[in-house]
């Protein structure tokens, strides 16, 4: 499907709009209190695992039981969201997750930490049927004109939700409350954003025929769905940007404690000393793009938020090279105040270039994807973002190891510029040709 005409420019007046919209915000409202505290019990996880086990292998369970679903199951979800009731799904998936983290309040010793895992496992495996049926609703209830707006509040609140979520909230209510509290209130809170989806009056939107075996059917439908984006490079190319953006996220975040530790020296619980002006820069970026992005701008915003995010990592890779130049230069010591202070300056450009990419990339995946499909096409993105997120749990942590924190560091960063100037070469080769299809694929 060829998007030949795109929604009008932007504006704040539109994001308001989108909020007044009762079902929106009904939808946004679960969003925003369900990814905050799925980041908190994140946080909270890591905590209980090192309590329990002592160990890294126990900590590195819990991150695999949570990232192995997506793998596993986030295509699949794709093709059954396609044939079932959107709003159930939704409502049900959330459900299941209360559920899972209040079972947390069992684990109470080494003994029990096989629950945790299993319990992250069902929560992981019930999150992978929500993304896409929540991300398949929402064009239909705001509408193509309100489309950049929405996935900017979208994006917004998922950046922020990981921000709030584990950096500054999980680390305040366990330390203030305790994790077990903490495991509480959270499953709580899923519960009551299942009763308020319940109630949503979520349009109902075309599926696919349920008529046959439909498990017979999974495996072709889900077929379908890769050969739907196989066929469509604009989807493709997409699916790409937005999984290299999702695993700096994981790299940042498993290479920041070493890097705060080592060569900050602040220690890994001062992490969001970095962390924080990164998701402010964030928040600024979605803003920005919701007020610029336009149909003729996107790729130019995607391939500069590629740039910007690569040479940001590198930026930080050389913060100690670059501050023993300027104490040698001024014939001073090296200062741990002016290597934190430049790490920050160079972290907020991260941010920033991340926003860049997500919004304008989830919008063209959205807008070439039909109702019918739309599940499958986001579930295949979700698969493909986690399986390449396994790379940083896996690899780099042992590359690090081995090589050191910052030359691995401006590996991955000039890895990922490397990806945005290509993308930004064959883009302009090509002839901006990415959202044509032939006819007998359209």
């Amino acid at each position: 499907m060829t998007v030949t005409q795109a929604p009008p420019s932007p504006s704040g007046s539109r994001a308001w709009a989108v909020l007044r919209n009762p079902v929106f915000l009904i939808i946004w409202v679960s969003q925003a209190l369900t990814q905050t505290a799925q980041n908190v019990i994140n946080f909270a996880l890591l905590i209980l695992a090192q309590n329990l086990t002592g160990t890294a292998t126990g900590v590195g369970l819990i991150i695999l039981s949570f990232s192995a679903p997506a793998v596993l199951f986030g295509a699949l979800a794709g093709v059954l969201v396609d044939r079932w009731n959107k709003k159930l799904v939704m409502a049900v998936s959330t459900v299941l997750r209360g559920a899972a983290v209040a079972s947390y309040l069992l684990v109470r010793s080494p003994q029990h930490m096989w629950w945790a895992y299993a319990a992250s496992f069902v929560f992981s495996a019930a999150a992978q049927f929500f993304s896409p049926a929540e991300g398949t609703v929402i064009p239909k209830v705001v509408g193509k004109q309100h489309l950049i707006a929405a996935n900017s509040i979208y994006n917004l609140t998922f950046m922020g939700s990981q921000f709030v979520g584990f950096t500054l909230l999980g680390w305040l209510l366990v330390k203030i409350f305790g994790l077990y509290t903490v495991f509480g209130v959270m499953g709580a809170v899923f519960l009551v954003c299942s009763v308020l989806l319940a109630l949503a009056r979520i349009p109902t939107m075309e599926t696919e025929p349920q008529e046959g075996n439909a498990l017979a059917k999974v495996w072709d439908e889900l077929l379908e769905g890769w050969h739907f984006i196989a066929q469509r490079r604009t989807l493709s190319v997409s699916i790409t940007h937005l999984s290299v953006i999702n695993s700096s996220y994981l790299l940042i975040g498993t290479l920041g404690p070493a890097f705060a530790a080592e060569i900050l020296r602040i220690g890994p619980a001062n992490l969001g000393i970095l962390l924080a002006p990164a998701g402010i820069c964030t928040l600024i970026g979605a803003v920005v793009v919701n007020h610029l992005a336009r149909p003729s701008n996107r790729y130019r915003m995607i391939h500069a938020g590629l740039l910007g995010v690569g040479l940001a990592i590198v930026a930080l890779a050389l913060v100690e090279p670059v501050t023993s130049s300027l104490v040698r230069t001024a014939g001073g010591s090296a200062s741990l105040g002016l290597i934190t202070l430049l790490a920050v300056l160079f972290t907020t450009p991260f941010g920033f270039s991340a926003a860049l990419v997500a919004i304008p990339a989830q919008t063209v995946l959205q807008e070439n994807s039909p109702d019918e499909i739309r599940g499958r096409v986001l579930a295949t993105f979700f698969t493909l973002s986690n399986g390449v997120a396994f790379f940083p749990i896996i690899a780099v942590g042992v590359i690090a190891d081995r090589v050191g924190v910052l030359p691995t560091m401006a590996g991955i960063g000039l890895l990922i510029a490397g990806l945005g100037a290509a993308s930004h070469f064959v883009y302009h080769r090509s002839g901006r040709a990415w959202d044509r299809v032939p006819a007998h694929h359209a």
